[in-house]
């Protein structure tokens, strides 16, 4: 080590007033190579923040003027836009006619069928139907080709285009879907939430031209929509026309073959009020039962009364009671009883006119027994009648039993063969009445689509906006401008005093020196001013620091001297005393401890810029003591 390039270190001893311990090697330090500074989390500093945005104000107001100034003139030059509404309303579709109860009924749209509608209200088909009715393809504003597309049409050569879509004669497609993308840009969908409205929108440089586009627009959709329909209940039309010959065709085979078979096994039915077809076996089956049911209930009842004729109760008979000749009879007999008592009790029987009397009664007995015997014989035949008419109804009961048993087996064929006739009616029925009302369909023009509000010009153009405009400006050229500078602050990377320092390295500063370049000599001014000794003095700097340092120059020959320590039990207090002690101002001393941390941990990648020589920098390496 140089005398030159050694600084001697002093501390107190018991037995010296001042021992020297070593020597501080100050070597230049080769910087050469550059290095990166790892720095330590540091707390967020909100003034910190409000320093750098002082400081860099010249950059951020000039930032923010040249952003403003761009979006103002960007804002003043940008053509005005009006946007024309159009206000829709999409009810259900309902192909069908409708009914009282349809016009009444408030039926939901399902989701998916307003999302196709406003597919197609966005579609190619209905952009291209406007652009060609109102020969958009004709005007600057749609036509127009962008500026990127300038130099390609005159330096490249046409390509030949196979066009798929419906081009006008003449028309270039390459314009044409220039024009359809422009139109499909300006056209803006908007359905109303939870409703079946939706608003149709379309922007354009002139007013009167939006309005009527948007118009136009809602006019084309509707009739697509109709047209639409129509082309689909004609295509219905002639299906079910071709499926109905062949319906009836199928139906007359069955019919035929329905028809051979009963004639061939003797089957007969017609038709019930009910529309449908009855067996005539069936039938006279079923009346025959209810004959025999008639029957036998007669029989009961004639039977009843031809007991009691047996009986000899003739008093009881139905037919005795209701007769009037013996009514009459009875009553007479008992007239004449009566007489014949009377006169039995005053005159003899010889007597004439009970001879007379007995007569009568004689005579009116005789009547009244033929009478009564000629009802019981009407009676028992009665009786026997009802017993006879109840054998023949039974005989014939059976007799038609067992032809309905064999015409219900050869049925089971005839009612399969009945079915297939009675679905090709059905089908045939349904197909006719499905045809009847396409065709009622196809003469209505009923579109489940109206317009609700039609579009005006708009009075004042949408776009631009400038309130809006320059409220952007504003924040976009402010966020700039923070943006800048602090980059630019980050950017900067020289060192500016001693919090930079402390921020490089780790290490707090024990004190500041000005630099005072405008005094010179070696006045007590100047002494006074270059006196730092009460800062090393300081209690709080020497004890409370963990790590302290301290940078100052010495004379114009550029030499620093760098005091730093780490707190160790007596040995800080050692050398701090020794410098306490110093009193010749031209020695100074250093505190060096071993094994002392670096004040910074260095990489190869940065470069640090220092405001002071680079030999007083110490050396990464730690130095021997001499």
């Amino acid at each position: 080590m140089s005398e030159q390039n050694k600084v001697e270190l002093y501390a107190r001893d018991a037995r010296f007033e001042r021992a020297r311990l070593g020597f501080l090697d100050h070597r230049i330090v080769d910087l050469s190579d550059s290095y990166e500074i790892l720095e330590p989390d540091e707390p967020l500093d909100l003034r910190a923040y409000g320093r750098i945005l002082r400081k860099r104000l010249p950059t951020i107001l000039i930032v923010f003027f040249l952003v403003f100034t761009v979006g103002l003139i960007a804002t003043l030059k940008e053509k005005p836009i009006y946007r024309a509404q159009v206000l829709l309303e999409i009810q259900k579709e309902n192909p069908d006619i409708p009914t009282i109860k349809d016009l009444y009924e408030l039926e939901s749209v399902s989701d998916s069928y307003l999302k196709t509608q406003y597919s197609i209200l966005a579609s190619e088909s209905v952009a291209r139907q406007v652009i060609d009715q109102l020969h958009l393809d004709t005007l600057p504003e749609f036509n127009r080709p962008k500026w990127w597309q300038l130099g390609k049409r005159l330096s490249l050569p046409r390509k030949q285009t196979f066009a798929l879509d419906p081009v006008r004669s003449g028309q270039d497609p390459e314009v044409y879907q220039r024009v359809l993308e422009r139109f499909q840009g300006r056209l803006t969908i908007d359905p109303v939430s939870r409703s079946r409205l939706v608003n149709v929108r379309f922007d354009s440089n002139d007013a009167q031209l939006s309005a009527r586009i948007a118009n136009t627009l809602a006019e084309n959709y509707i009739d697509q929509n109709l047209d639409a329909r129509w082309k689909a209940t004609q295509k219905a039309t002639d299906w079910l026309s071709q499926q109905l010959v062949g319906v009836k065709a199928k139906l007359e085979k069955s019919e035929e073959q329905l028809q051979d078979y009963a004639q061939r096994n003797g089957l007969v039915f017609r038709e019930t009020d009910k529309g449908t077809s009855e067996n005539v076996a069936n039938e006279r089956l079923q009346q025959l039962q209810e004959e025999l049911t008639k029957a036998q209930a007669e029989r009961y009842e004639k039977e009843a009364v031809y007991r009691l004729v047996q009986a000899g109760d003739y008093g009881s008979l139905p037919g005795v009671v209701e007769n009037k000749l013996i009514q009459d009879l009875s009553e007479r007999l008992a007239e004449l009883k009566r007489q014949f008592a009377d006169l039995s009790t005053k005159f003899n029987p010889e007597y004439p006119r009970v001879k007379e009397i007995q007569s009568q009664i004689n005579e009116i007995e005789a009547t009244l027994k033929e009478e009564r015997q000629r009802v019981a014989d009407k009676i028992a035949n009665e009786y026997l009648a009802a017993v006879r008419r109840e054998s023949l109804v039974k005989q014939a009961l059976d007799e038609q039993q067992k032809q309905v048993n064999l015409i219900a087996e050869k049925a089971v064929q005839y009612n399969i063969l009945k079915r297939e006739v009675d679905t090709n009616r059905q089908l045939y029925e349904g197909l006719l009445q499905r045809l009847k009302e396409a065709g009622v369909s196809a003469s209505l023009k009923a579109s489940n689509i109206r317009i609700v509000d039609s579009a005006t010009p708009p009075a004042r153009p949408a776009k631009p906006e400038i309130p809006l405009n320059l409220a952007v400006t504003t924040l976009l050229g402010l966020g700039l401008g923070i943006s800048a500078a602090f980059l630019q602050e980050r950017l900067d990377d020289t060192l500016k005093g001693a919090d930079d320092v402390e921020r490089l390295f780790g290490l707090p500063a024990l004190a500041l020196i000005p630099a005072v370049h405008h005094l010179n000599g070696n006045g007590p001014s100047v002494r006074r001013l270059l006196d730092h000794s009460k800062l090393l003095r300081s209690r709080q700097n020497g004890t409370a620091s963990n790590t302290c340092a301290c940078w100052h120059r010495i004379d114009q020959g550029g030499l620093c001297i760098a005091f730093h320590s780490r707190p160790s039990p007596g040995f800080i207090a050692h050398h701090q005393y020794a410098a306490w002690r110093r009193e010749n101002h031209r020695r100074h001393q250093f505190g060096y401890f071993p094994r002392a941390a670096r004040p910074a941990r260095l990489t190869r990648r940065r470069r640090p810029s220092l405001p002071f020589p680079a030999k007083t920098l110490l050396h990464p390496r730690e130095p021997r003591l001499g």
